[in-house]
């Protein structure tokens, strides 16, 4: 049994039909592997061979394509992604940070962080813009929502964290609409001397007690 391998479809797909006076053509059903991306693909309708060629189901390739990047790009309760309870606490190279707690208000959705910088030589800022939130995703029954950095930032707006130093406080994104929340992924990026860091927190929120104001 043959392979076939298909890394990556977009755009358009364009194909051309055999005309009528190419009557000598034969065309014949042919058992093949199909992998996108290195996963294989079982296709109901099996790929046709004409003059060496083969022709495949346009449709249902494009859907198996899709498929395989909506599972790829699964979150926070997705297989592959492990939900944590608080507190939690990442490394990336010599900066430390934990999440200890979490805060709901009627305008916004508040975490209680530590930065810890632990190199020798960078200064480290939080890049709160590029600060995410997602809750509920893949929850049935429940809408998943994505917000982003609140206006107000007091705690680590302009806040640089020297080396071998830390700094303890709340950053506040927008307010979730659903307040019954069963999971968070938060993200949270740091600026250094010459990279950024991004930490993504997957949190369990079945049983927990968030703090409140």
């Amino acid at each position: 049994m043959k392979k076939i391998g298909v890394g990556f479809i977009c755009g358009a797909i364009f194909f051309t039909g055999i005309s009528a006076s190419a009557s000598n053509l034969t065309a014949e059903t042919k058992d093949y592997q199909l992998f996108i991306d290195d996963k294989e693909q079982v296709l109901r309708d099996k790929p046709i061979s004409i003059q060496g060629r083969i022709d495949l189901p346009v449709r249902e390739v494009a859907d198996s394509n899709r498929n395989v990047k909506k599972k790829e790009g699964t979150t926070s309760s997705g297989r592959n992604v492990k939900l944590e309870k608080i507190p939690i606490t990442q490394e990336l190279k010599d900066v430390e940070v934990t999440v200890h707690a979490i805060r709901l208000t009627a305008s916004t959705t508040d975490f209680e962080v530590t930065v810890k910088n632990n190199t020798d030589d960078e200064n480290i800022t939080v890049d709160l813009l590029s600060t995410r939130v997602e809750a509920n995703n893949n929850v049935a029954g429940k809408p998943s929502e994505t917000v982003g950095i609140a206006p107000v930032n007091p705690d680590f707006g302009t806040v640089t964290i020297k080396p071998k130093k830390e700094i303890h406080g709340w950053v506040s994104t927008k307010g979730l609409v659903e307040k019954n929340i069963d999971n968070i992924a938060f993200r949270l990026s740091l600026r250094g001397k010459s990279e950024k860091r991004t930490f993504t927190f997957h949190i369990d929120c079945k049983d927990m007690k968030f703090r409140t104001l």
